[in-house]
């Protein structure tokens, strides 16, 4: 159990697993409506506009994995000082 919170605690866990994810999720989804798609029988055109967008999807979420772990590594924290520290200047 302390190697589970150990893990789920650390930085590293964020950096490594959310890309990976968000990357699964996208691919699945695109593939999924690849498989799909033709047994609805649509025409050219909403099939291409069917994949152009689950292709959107896709790349959206890769680059949001990305950048969550970009944020993650720069270490945008809250930069409002905190009440304490505001107290402690005057």
């Amino acid at each position: 159990m302390r190697v589970l919170r150990r893990l789920f605690l650390t930085r590293l866990f964020g950096e490594s697993v959310v890309p990976g994810v968000l990357t699964a999720v996208g691919v699945f989804t695109f593939l999924a409506g690849v498989f799909y798609l033709p047994s609805l029988n649509p025409t050219r055109m909403e099939m291409m506009l069917a994949l152009l967008l689950l292709a959107i999807f896709a790349m959206l979420c890769h680059a949001v994995g990305q950048l969550a772990v970009l944020i993650e590594r720069l270490g945008f924290k809250n930069t409002e000082p905190s009440t304490a520290s505001k107290r402690d200047a005057e």
